[in-house]
């Protein structure tokens, strides 16, 4: 999984018909439509999606067509029993320059939360859920490499690591560049 988290979507970005903030959902165990149809609900415009033999993929404007509603996206509202989405927020506040953000909602709720500048202070019913992926690619621990934020590959190279323990903790389809 290389480089689709920034730019918007790095790669992506230039292929979508829009220069917005972008999210990227991973999906299972609910329909293309249904999913389709709640983030409509929400005002957040579907852009692209791909399906897949396990995990779906669509991605959407991250702010909603209704001029001033900058709310993050209710995901717990478009997530039916049964229903898992992985949600990557690749640009959250891109003015102030913060990192990509993450979360993963199963049945409804939100289970795991976090920002991608601090992986350790997770939200939702299991915040440590991908700690253990975490530890073992050297993200957080006493063998850590951290985020330089003042070498831009290096920092890039940590949110890449980042992608890659979470895709490979939830067995995610690798997004491949054209």
């Amino acid at each position: 999984m290389k480089h689709w988290i920034h730019g918007p979507l790095g790669w992506i970005h230039g292929q979508l018909p829009h220069d917005e903030e972008t999210n990227v959902v991973f999906f299972r165990g609910m329909s293309l439509d249904a999913l389709t149809r709640g983030l409509l609900g929400l005002h957040r415009r579907p852009l692209a999606y791909g399906k897949g033999a396990g995990w779906g993929l669509l991605m959407h404007d991250m702010l909603s067509w209704d001029e001033g509603d900058y709310e993050r996206t209710d995901y717990r509202k478009v997530c039916p029993p049964g229903g898992e989405l992985v949600v990557f927020v690749t640009e959250p506040c891109s003015a102030k320059g913060h990192g990509p953000s993450f979360e993963y909602h199963r049945d409804g709720r939100l289970r795991t939360g976090f920002s991608f500048e601090s992986l350790s202070y997770g939200v939702g019913e299991e915040p440590n859920l991908l700690l253990p992926a975490f530890t073992a690619a050297n993200l957080v621990g006493p063998h850590a490499k951290p985020d330089r934020e003042e070498d831009h590959e290096e920092r890039y190279g940590y949110e890449e690591r980042i992608v890659h323990a979470i895709t490979g903790f939830l067995s995610l389809p690798e997004l491949e560049r054209p």
